[in-house]
């Protein structure tokens, strides 16, 4: 059983990413949309309050939701992102090679991410084109931003009740585990900062004291503290 799980507040790209979902997509998924009433013509859809103040707790609140209702294979989205009609057919068969002992998260790139799972990244090898020759390989690293991301509900791990740094956390303690993350070949486009904000300083600010609190080690590395 597959779900797509997506948490929003204003809702203000959902239209556009429910349209690309509807289009692009199998229905075989589930989507389970908190803090909206939308409903899919497609696809089942599971509808719930997000009373949640933070990203963190907004995920862990739908993801157990769709857990708790048999759910292995789960697709994370952020509410302001669009599939394309190549995202699923590449995302998956991207599963399919990568082994699937340790696997944690399969994230997709963006046209709008950090590191290099942004699509403009220059991976060493890339020259100048119409494409990046690294957009070919599926590529292993420690940390992933869960815009559009793949998981199976056994590997789950809660984000931290925080906005900013939540995926951090939680990639790290994955890999304490012995999870291994992936940056798939696979694509969405992704508005950005329609889901937490556009405020980079508030939003790191608003994090630092669970952090410091819970994780003093990254809290060290991150912001220089000691």
């Amino acid at each position: 059983m597959s779900a797509i799980l997506i948490a929003t507040k204003n809702g203000k790209c959902l239209p556009v990413l429910a349209a690309s979902i509807t289009m692009y997509l199998p229905d075989f998924f589930t989507v389970y949309l908190s803090g909206s009433g939308m409903i899919l013509p497609k696809h089942q859809t599971i509808t719930s309050e997000n009373t949640a103040d933070n990203f963190g707790d907004a995920y862990n609140n739908v993801v157990h939701q769709a857990i708790n209702d048999g759910h292995n294979d789960i697709l994370v989205c952020n509410d302001d992102i669009v599939f394309t009609p190549y995202t699923w057919p590449t995302l998956a068969e991207d599963l399919q090679r990568i082994p699937a002992e340790g696997r944690g998260w399969v994230a997709t790139r963006s046209d709008y991410a950090r590191g290099c799972q942004n699509i403009r990244f220059r991976h060493q090898g890339d020259r100048d084109g119409l494409h990046h020759a690294s957009e070919n390989a599926i590529i292993e690293v420690d940390v992933i931003a869960p815009i559009c991301a793949w998981i199976e509900s056994k590997n789950w791990i809660d984000f931290p009740p925080i906005n900013w740094y939540s995926d951090d956390v939680q990639c790290l303690d994955m890999q304490d585990r012995g999870l291994k993350h992936y940056i798939s070949r696979a694509y969405v486009h992704h508005v950005g900062s329609q889901t937490t904000g556009h405020h980079p300083k508030e939003l790191t600010e608003a994090s630092i004291p669970w952090i410091k609190e819970n994780r003093p080690e990254l809290a060290a590395t991150w912001f220089k503290t000691s």
